[in-house]
């Protein structure tokens, strides 16, 4: 029981953080003259100049009948490119219930710092489960064909056409308070993973591992917006059902966002190269934990 919850977990946050890790760029240019000229859709894309970015910290957790499994918190910032989010750099702290630890070894590194670099298709890692895993002399291991724009939630309010699908769904707005200083409206509403696939086509194979019909799942949203139209802070809950070795689970996964310094600067550097190494390097497997999916944004 304990060994197919931890499976079922893990499977359900690596099914929601893998669209925005692994779904291939879309096409920008093209639709860019369509989006208003005052919209939060309108105001992200002005954001997209090389060199710039914005900082974020996020806090999450998977539950299962009320009980937290795993609860996490990231911080650190996404650098832009013309067409969205070219390179991050954060570090991610998880904490797993003693439901999960009491049989899986496994976890016994998860719950370290997990620094995490990705600078266009190539990921670093530090820390976290790899820190006992990493050869002698070396702090990194190097991951190809990743993405930095990565999400642990279905809401992904940096990528601009997850932004522009699920505005489409308010269902209520009004004032949201201060939000790191700045001034917001608080939009609310629903979506469904089916709406979020046909907007990011690239998510369908990787939303299908979460059970049978997973576009029937229902995102409860709320989104903070600054009177400039940039995003502060989001939050999102869902609902996913799940089934093991004859078990029916629900689990939900909810998580929350601010978001900070809209246009300043961000430089991400990858580590030194005789820090890093390859996956064929590594003293042993690496374990299926939630931690080796990346849980940042």
């Amino acid at each position: 029981m304990k060994r197919a919850f931890l499976a079922l977990a893990c499977a359900a946050t690596a099914a929601l953080v893998a669209p925005a890790v692994a779904a291939p760029a879309q096409a920008q240019t093209s639709t860019r003259a369509q989006a208003p000229a005052a919209d939060p859709v309108a105001a992200l894309r002005k954001q997209f100049v090389a060199g710039h970015g914005v900082r974020f910290v996020s806090t999450g957790t998977l539950s299962l009948a009320g009980v937290t499994a795993i609860k996490y918190t990231s911080n650190g910032g996404y650098a832009f490119g013309r067409s969205g989010i070219v390179a991050s750099d954060s570090t991610q702290k998880s904490k797993y219930s003693e439901l999960l630890k009491d049989e899986n070894d496994d976890l016994k590194d998860a719950e370290k710092p997990l620094r995490m670099i990705v600078i266009g298709s190539t990921g670093y890692f530090s820390g976290g489960v790899y820190t006992s895993l990493l050869p002698e002399g070396k702090t990194w291991l190097r991951l190809p064909g990743l993405r930095p724009n990565s999400s642990a939630s279905p809401l992904n309010p940096l990528d601009w056409h997850n932004l522009k699908a699920v505005l489409a769904t308010t269902k209520a707005k009004g004032p949201g308070g201060r939000v790191n200083g700045a001034k917001t409206t608080l939009y609310r509403g629903t979506i469904t993973l089916g709406q979020l696939m046909k907007a990011n086509p690239g998510a369908k194979d990787s939303l299908a591992a979460i059970g049978s019909n997973p576009a029937k799942n229902v995102v409860s949203w709320k989104l903070w917006i600054g009177s400039d139209q940039l995003v502060r802070r989001a939050s999102a809950s869902v609902d996913l059902k799940l089934k093991s070795e004859g078990e029916s689970f629900t689990f939900n996964l909810s998580t929350d966002s601010t978001f900070a310094g809209w246009g300043r600067k961000v430089t991400v550097k990858a580590p030194p190269k005789s820090k890093v190494a390859k996956l064929s390097d590594l003293d042993g497997d690496v374990p299926e934990t939630s931690g080796t999916v990346i849980l940042p944004n």
